[in-house]
């Protein structure tokens, strides 16, 4: 009994630990499009969610299928390179291999959709994505900083808000 109690006491701590480090991003990677937030959600100011509709409905924001992305760039920029790359995929009913960005471990359990709908800003956890050219992970979102961010907004901070 005492062995078993010490292994999970042990499980626990290295779990801890293990969820202090910083989560491996797609920071240093290159996506199979350079897509250009800059130029969608800055210089155009299409909103977030007309992209990423699922994230008011949702625990995932989604990425935006081809046939989204398709739907504006059959008729607009359709002979540039990237946009090129882009219709390719529609033409092959490919979905495009996008890296993930911004990843949690898999004992958080993180909705989307209670936090667009509590108002919290998608730049909050994500930066100012309308100033980037590639997305990157700007908050460390570790359990320490989402705990800040919920006390600051009086937000549950009770283990079963975010975890299995």
């Amino acid at each position: 009994m005492r062995s078993g109690l010490r292994s999970t006491t042990l499980a626990l701590v290295l779990g801890g630990l293990f969820s202090l480090l910083p989560r491996l991003s797609a920071q240093d990677t290159t996506q199979p499009i350079a897509f250009s937030h800059r130029l969608h959600a800055g210089d155009n100011a299409i909103p977030c969610q007309l992209c990423h509709t699922y994230a008011r409905r949702g625990p995932v924001a989604g990425i935006p299928s081809v046939q989204r992305c398709a739907q504006c760039h059959l008729t607009i920029a359709s002979s540039k390179p990237e946009v090129v790359k882009l219709l390719g995929y529609w033409e092959r009913k490919e979905p495009i291999p996008w890296l993930r960005v911004h990843d949690l471990p898999d004992f958080v359990r993180f909705t989307h959709k209670r936090h667009v709908l509590a108002g919290v800003a998608c730049q909050t956890c994500h930066g100012d994505v309308a100033r980037m050219d590639a997305a990157v992970q700007t908050a460390p979102l570790t359990m320490g900083w989402c705990l800040s961010c919920h006390k600051e907004r009086n937000a549950p901070t009770d283990c079963l808000a975010c975890h299995h």
